[in-house]
C-alpha cells in the first residue's frame, strides 16, 4: 500500500512480469464517473473516466487488449464504488489473466465480468472498502491481449 494525495493504492493482484505492461494514471483521482470492461473469458481491458481535487475530468486510454465483448459502467451522481473483487492466475498463454471480476457500488453489483473457469489454480482478491471511503480509480499491468494483473486506488473519507 502506498500513499499518494490522500489516495492509496492497493495491489497489483496477478502478474506483472510482461516488459513494458504497466499502465497508470498521473493526476491523482478523487470521484470515479465511469468503467469500460472488455471481456470474455479473462478481463481483456479496462478503461475509465475520474475527476480530480479541480474537478477536471480525466479519462484512460483502453489498458490491454481488444477481444470480448465490451462493458461500460457510468456512476450515478450518488453512486460509489465500495469494493471490487475477482480470480487471478495461470490463464494458457504465458501469464496471468484475470476473471470473475465483481465491481460493488453502494448502490449494485456489476459482474462478474470473465469465466472462472478459465484460470488454473486460481487466487482469489477482494477489496472491500470502509468507512465511507471508496475506490477512485485503477492501476493494471498488461501484455497485448489482455490485463495480467489490476489494482486500485483507494480515497479514505
Amino acid at each position: 500500500m502506498l500513499l499518494q494525495n490522500s489516495v492509496v493504492k492497493i495491489g497489483p493482484f496477478g502478474s506483472t512480469s510482461e516488459a513494458e505492461g504497466n499502465r497508470d494514471i498521473t493526476v491523482p483521482p478523487l470521484r470515479l464517473e465511469s468503467i469500460t470492461i472488455r471481456y470474455g473469458k479473462v478481463l481483456d481491458a479496462i478503461a475509465f473516466t475520474y475527476k480530480d481535487s479541480n474537478g477536471l475530468e480525466h479519462t484512460t486510454g483502453q489498458w490491454g487488449g481488444n477481444g470480448g465483448n465490451s462493458t461500460t459502467i457510468t456512476l450515478g451522481p450518488y453512486e460509489f464504488v465500495t469494493g471490487v473483487h475477482g480470480l487471478y492466475g495461470f490463464y494458457g498463454y504465458g501469464s496471468d489473466g484475470i476473471c470473475n471480476f465483481t465491481i460493488v457500488t453502494n448502490l449494485r453489483t456489476y459482474g462478474p465480468f470473465g469465466e472462472s473457469n478459465s484460470i488454473k489454480e486460481p487466487k482469489s482478491f477482494d477489496i472491500p472498502v470502509m468507512n465511507n471511503g471508496s475506490i477512485v480509480g485503477f492501476f493494471a499491468h498488461r501484455n497485448n491481449a489482455y490485463l495480467t494483473a489490476i489494482g486500485v486506488y483507494v480515497k479514505p473519507f
